[in-house]
Protein backbone atom coordinates (compact mmCIF):
# COMPACT_ATOMS: atom_id res chain seq x y z
CA UNK A 1 0.00 0.00 0.00
CA UNK A 2 1.25 3.46 -0.79
CA UNK A 3 0.78 6.49 1.42
CA UNK A 4 1.35 9.94 -0.05
CA UNK A 5 2.20 12.83 2.24
CA UNK A 6 1.88 16.34 0.77
CA UNK A 7 3.30 19.20 2.84
CA UNK A 8 1.92 22.72 2.53
CA UNK A 9 -0.96 21.20 0.64
CA UNK A 10 -3.38 24.14 0.83
CA UNK A 11 -0.96 26.25 -1.22
CA UNK A 12 -1.21 23.64 -4.02
CA UNK A 13 -4.96 23.91 -4.57
CA UNK A 14 -7.27 26.37 -6.29
CA UNK A 15 -8.46 28.36 -3.28
CA UNK A 16 -11.26 29.92 -5.32
CA UNK A 17 -13.07 26.57 -5.07
CA UNK A 18 -14.97 25.51 -1.93
CA UNK A 19 -12.60 24.38 0.83
CA UNK A 20 -14.45 21.08 1.33
CA UNK A 21 -13.31 19.87 -2.12
CA UNK A 22 -9.66 20.99 -1.94
CA UNK A 23 -8.33 17.59 -0.85
CA UNK A 24 -10.42 15.68 -3.39
CA UNK A 25 -9.36 17.97 -6.23
CA UNK A 26 -5.64 17.78 -5.35
CA UNK A 27 -5.73 13.98 -5.02
CA UNK A 28 -7.62 13.61 -8.32
CA UNK A 29 -5.00 15.78 -10.03
CA UNK A 30 -2.11 13.80 -8.51
CA UNK A 31 -3.66 10.48 -9.55
CA UNK A 32 -4.31 11.51 -13.14
CA UNK A 33 -7.78 12.99 -12.85
CA UNK A 34 -9.52 9.83 -11.69
CA UNK A 35 -13.17 10.04 -10.69
CA UNK A 36 -13.49 10.09 -6.90
CA UNK A 37 -16.90 9.85 -5.26
CA UNK A 38 -18.14 9.33 -1.72
CA UNK A 39 -20.66 6.83 -0.44
CA UNK A 40 -23.63 7.74 1.78
CA UNK A 41 -21.36 7.75 4.87
CA UNK A 42 -18.77 9.99 3.19
CA UNK A 43 -16.21 7.23 2.55
CA UNK A 44 -14.33 8.02 -0.68
CA UNK A 45 -13.86 5.56 -3.51
CA UNK A 46 -12.36 5.68 -6.99
CA UNK A 47 -15.03 5.11 -9.60
CA UNK A 48 -14.43 2.11 -11.90
CA UNK A 49 -11.28 1.05 -10.04
CA UNK A 50 -10.26 -1.89 -7.90
CA UNK A 51 -8.07 0.43 -5.76
CA UNK A 52 -9.19 1.56 -2.33
CA UNK A 53 -8.51 5.11 -1.13
CA UNK A 54 -8.77 7.23 2.00
CA UNK A 55 -7.27 10.52 3.19
CA UNK A 56 -6.85 12.92 6.06
CA UNK A 57 -5.38 16.38 6.50
CA UNK A 58 -4.56 19.12 8.91
CA UNK A 59 -3.72 22.74 8.16
CA UNK A 60 -0.29 21.88 6.72
CA UNK A 61 -0.31 18.25 5.61
CA UNK A 62 -2.51 16.15 3.35
CA UNK A 63 -2.03 12.40 3.50
CA UNK A 64 -3.75 9.80 1.38
CA UNK A 65 -3.48 6.04 1.06
CA UNK A 66 -4.06 3.68 -1.85
CA UNK A 67 -4.44 -0.07 -1.53
CA UNK A 68 -4.95 -2.71 -4.20
CA UNK A 69 -5.89 -5.36 -1.61
CA UNK A 70 -8.77 -4.00 0.45
CA UNK A 71 -10.42 -1.26 2.47
CA UNK A 72 -8.20 1.35 4.12
CA UNK A 73 -8.57 4.23 6.54
CA UNK A 74 -6.01 6.85 7.53
CA UNK A 75 -5.82 9.69 10.01
CA UNK A 76 -3.23 12.34 10.77
CA UNK A 77 -2.82 14.67 13.73
CA UNK A 78 0.00 16.63 15.32
CA UNK A 79 1.96 14.28 17.56
CA UNK A 80 1.23 16.39 20.64
CA UNK A 81 -2.58 16.43 20.57
CA UNK A 82 -3.67 17.16 24.14
CA UNK A 83 -6.26 14.96 25.82
CA UNK A 84 -9.11 16.89 27.40
CA UNK A 85 -11.52 14.58 29.22
CA UNK A 86 -14.37 17.08 28.92
CA UNK A 87 -14.03 17.21 25.12
CA UNK A 88 -12.85 13.69 24.31
CA UNK A 89 -13.81 11.46 27.24
CA UNK A 90 -16.84 10.05 25.44
CA UNK A 91 -14.72 8.57 22.62
CA UNK A 92 -12.38 6.47 24.77
CA UNK A 93 -12.85 2.86 25.77
CA UNK A 94 -11.61 1.88 29.27
CA UNK A 95 -8.64 0.08 27.65
CA UNK A 96 -7.63 3.30 25.90
CA UNK A 97 -7.91 5.28 29.14
CA UNK A 98 -5.51 2.75 30.65
CA UNK A 99 -3.16 3.20 27.66
CA UNK A 100 -3.17 6.97 28.32
CA UNK A 101 -2.24 6.36 31.95
CA UNK A 102 0.61 4.11 30.78
CA UNK A 103 2.05 6.84 28.54
CA UNK A 104 0.47 6.27 25.14
CA UNK A 105 -0.15 9.62 23.49
CA UNK A 106 -3.68 10.80 22.86
CA UNK A 107 -2.61 11.49 19.26
CA UNK A 108 -1.95 7.77 18.78
CA UNK A 109 -5.23 6.67 20.33
CA UNK A 110 -7.28 9.22 18.41
CA UNK A 111 -5.69 8.53 15.01
CA UNK A 112 -5.98 4.76 15.48
CA UNK A 113 -9.65 5.07 16.35
CA UNK A 114 -10.45 7.41 13.49
CA UNK A 115 -8.48 5.31 10.96
CA UNK A 116 -10.49 2.24 11.99
CA UNK A 117 -13.81 4.08 11.65
CA UNK A 118 -12.77 5.41 8.24
CA UNK A 119 -11.72 1.94 7.11
CA UNK A 120 -15.01 0.38 8.15
CA UNK A 121 -16.94 3.30 6.68
CA UNK A 122 -18.66 4.17 9.97
CA UNK A 123 -16.96 7.50 10.55
CA UNK A 124 -17.06 9.42 13.82
CA UNK A 125 -20.16 8.48 15.78
CA UNK A 126 -21.62 8.43 19.28
CA UNK A 127 -20.57 4.80 19.86
CA UNK A 128 -16.82 5.39 19.60
CA UNK A 129 -16.27 4.56 23.26
CA UNK A 130 -17.78 1.11 22.82
CA UNK A 131 -14.65 -0.37 21.27
CA UNK A 132 -10.93 -0.18 21.89
CA UNK A 133 -8.65 0.64 18.98
CA UNK A 134 -6.22 -1.86 20.54
CA UNK A 135 -8.58 -4.84 20.69
CA UNK A 136 -8.02 -7.81 18.43
CA UNK A 137 -9.96 -7.26 15.22
CA UNK A 138 -10.05 -8.30 11.60
CA UNK A 139 -8.22 -5.12 10.59
CA UNK A 140 -4.54 -4.23 10.95
CA UNK A 141 -3.64 -0.84 12.43
CA UNK A 142 -0.17 0.69 12.23
CA UNK A 143 0.91 4.00 13.75
CA UNK A 144 3.91 6.04 12.66
CA UNK A 145 5.39 9.17 14.23
CA UNK A 146 7.31 11.40 11.81
CA UNK A 147 7.83 15.12 11.19
CA UNK A 148 5.88 16.02 14.38
CA UNK A 149 2.92 14.06 13.06
CA UNK A 150 1.10 10.97 14.24
CA UNK A 151 -0.22 8.88 11.35
CA UNK A 152 -2.39 5.79 11.80
CA UNK A 153 -3.34 3.50 8.94
CA UNK A 154 -5.97 0.78 9.14
CA UNK A 155 -6.36 -1.89 6.48
CA UNK A 156 -8.15 -5.16 5.87
CA UNK A 157 -4.81 -6.83 5.20
CA UNK A 158 -1.40 -6.64 6.82
CA UNK A 159 0.44 -4.85 4.02
CA UNK A 160 3.84 -3.23 3.81
CA UNK A 161 3.37 0.52 3.85
CA UNK A 162 5.42 2.80 1.65
CA UNK A 163 5.19 6.47 2.61
CA UNK A 164 6.05 8.86 -0.22
CA UNK A 165 6.64 12.44 0.87
CA UNK A 166 5.78 14.86 -1.92
CA UNK A 167 6.89 12.10 -4.31
CA UNK A 168 10.56 12.60 -3.41
CA UNK A 169 11.34 10.67 -0.25
CA UNK A 170 10.20 7.12 0.46
CA UNK A 171 9.89 5.30 3.80
CA UNK A 172 8.92 1.66 4.14
CA UNK A 173 7.04 0.53 7.22
CA UNK A 174 6.26 -3.08 7.97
Amino acid sequence: MKVYLVSNWAAKVNQNKPKEIWATELIKERLGNVAIQKDSNGKPFILNSSSFINWSHNDDTLIYVLSEKGKVGIDIEKDDLIYNEHLYGWILHKDEIQKLKEGTTFSEIWTRKEAILKCTGEGINENMGDFSSYQKMKFTVKTVFMNNLCISICSEFDEEIEILMDYTTSYNIE
